[in-house]
C-alpha cells in the first residue's frame, strides 16, 4: 500500500506538471492569435496558417490537462440516479465506471499511440501553405489519454481498498465485534 500512495503523489506531481503546460500552451496560443487579428483587421494581411498551428495547441490544452481533472473528480458527472444511493454503493458504480473509463483510454491511448509513430515514421506533415509535422500533436494524444489511464487505475485500487477497509472495520452486529 505504502508503494501505492509513493506512486499516487508522484503521478499528481507529474499531472500538475501537464496540467500547467497545458495553461503554458493556453498563453502561448494568446501572443499569436493577438498578432493575426490585429494584422487581419488592420493591415488585411493575416498570418499564414495561424488557425491550423492554434488548432494543434489545442490538443495540447486538452488532453494534458485531462488526467489532472481526473484527480480532482472534475468530470462531469450525472448524478440524478445516484444521489439516492447509499454511499458504498456510489462508490461501486464510481469503480465501474473508472473501469470502464481504464478499458476505453488504454485503448485509445494504445491507438494513438501507433498513429503518432506512423506520424513520426512517415515524416507526415500537413498540406498548405506551412507544412507543419503532424507527430508532435499526434504524440500529444497518446501521452495525455495514458496519463488519464494510469489515474483511472490509481483510482480504483484506492477505491476498492477504500471499500474493503471500510466493510472490515465495521462492527459486527451480532457479536459487538470488529
Amino acid at each position: 500500500m505504502q508503494t501505492l500512495i509513493f506512486f499516487e503523489k508522484q503521478l499528481r506531481k507529474i499531472e500538475r506538471a501537464f496540467c500547467y503546460a497545458a495553461a503554458g500552451l493556453v498563453f502561448v496560443m494568446i501572443f499569436p492569435t493577438t498578432v493575426d487579428v490585429f494584422l487581419r483587421y488592420v493591415f488585411n494581411a493575416p498570418l499564414p496558417e495561424m488557425f491550423q498551428l492554434t488548432e494543434f495547441m489545442m490538443v495540447g490544452v486538452v488532453y494534458f490537462a485531462i488526467a489532472y481533472v481526473q484527480q480532482l473528480k472534475d468530470h462531469i458527472r450525472i448524478e440524478a440516479a445516484t444521489q439516492w444511493l447509499p454511499p458504498r454503493i456510489q462508490e461501486i458504480l464510481d469503480i465501474f465506471g473508472y473501469g470502464v473509463g481504464f478499458i476505453i483510454f488504454a485503448i485509445i491511448s494504445w491507438q494513438t499511440g501507433r498513429i503518432a509513430w506512423e506520424a513520426w515514421e512517415t515524416a507526415d506533415y500537413t498540406m498548405g501553405i506551412v507544412q507543419f509535422p503532424l507527430w508532435p500533436a499526434k504524440s500529444i494524444l497518446p501521452i495525455g489519454t495514458g496519463l488519464l489511464t494510469l489515474r483511472l487505475l490509481v483510482d480504483i485500487i484506492l477505491n476498492f481498498n477504500r471499500i474493503t477497509e471500510d466493510q472490515s472495520n465495521r462492527k459486527d452486529p451480532g457479536t459487538g465485534e470488529e
